[in-house]
């Protein structure tokens, strides 16, 4: 899929969600796309509003960037960490399969294009990577890759070593199903 970039007044846009206020049409893409960064900051912090800008900026269509902000505005976990975040409800066993110990036989399904069961992160030690998991869930669902492969992790203990490897695995899968249908 190519990338286009966006439009200063499909930046506007975008930046209206997260104004009050009435934003005037921006002259250039630049400007529109500042004054994104800036609402991002305020509204989920500058560390998390960089990977999102970047996220959003490099959608390959509109449709595409707003559905990313509107995974950064959903799951942007803004709540103390004293909060405990619900479990998901709802969701069939199987997508509550856990990735780890499954090696190769998931490895082998992910090469011929089947998603991976998303990692139990039901358990307490988990709570706050949830929100994480269910944005690389929602990419994995939508088939975006570029969001996938954006999507910044730091394996530094179980939780994000865990999300690391089912955001790579769903990688492969989404790729060789680009591959059939190529």
């Amino acid at each position: 899929m190519k990338t286009k970039a966006l439009t200063a007044v499909q930046i506007g846009t975008l930046a209206q969600r997260l104004s009050e206020t009435p934003i005037e049409p921006g002259a250039s893409a630049k400007k529109a796309g500042d004054n994104l960064a800036r609402l991002l900051a305020a509204r989920i912090g500058a560390e998390r509003a960089a990977l999102a800008f970047t996220s959003i900026m490099t959608a390959a269509t509109p449709d595409q960037a707003e559905a990313r902000l509107t995974l950064v505005l959903d799951y942007s976990n803004t709540e103390p960490a004293c909060e405990p975040i619900p479990a998901p409800v709802d969701q069939p066993a199987a997508a509550i399969t856990p990735v780890i110990g499954k090696g190769q036989a998931i490895r082998d399904q992910a090469q011929s294009g089947a998603l991976p069961p998303a990692p139990d992160f039901s358990k307490p030690t988990h709570a706050r990577f949830r929100a994480k998991l269910a944005q690389i869930v929602a990419l994995a669902e939508a088939g975006d890759i570029a969001g996938l492969q954006a999507f910044e992790i730091n394996p530094i203990s179980s939780s994000p070593k865990a999300m690391a490897r089912y955001r790579d695995l769903c990688i492969i899968a989404i790729t060789a199903r680009a591959q059939v249908g190529a």
